[in-house]
């Protein structure tokens, strides 16, 4: 049976994934509700806002992604030399 410790990458990640992760739903969040804002006061530099905002939050979650992807590399090599020294 696997540990799920293992597999959840929240408690697992570093620092930096754990930050791209909260600037991403902050910087969505804040984009979104600027955006519905702008809907209903049809303030054209709140509309620009709060797409700028959704933009780097999704740039942001994509750095997330890239540093997971680079961190599991590492846990996936260091595994395999542990293997083959065995």
């Amino acid at each position: 049976m696997t540990n799920n410790a293992q597999l959840d990458p929240w408690s697992t990640g570093t620092p930096a994934y754990r930050a791209a992760l909260v600037i991403g739903m902050g910087a969505t969040f804040l984009g979104i509700l600027a955006l519905i804002t702008a809907a209903f006061t049809d303030i054209g530099a709140l509309r620009t806002t709060g797409m700028i905002l959704i933009g780097a939050g999704i740039l942001s979650h994509v750095i997330g992604i890239g540093l997971r992807k680079r961190q599991a590399t590492q846990i996936i090599r260091n595994r395999q030399s542990a293997a083959g020294s065995e």
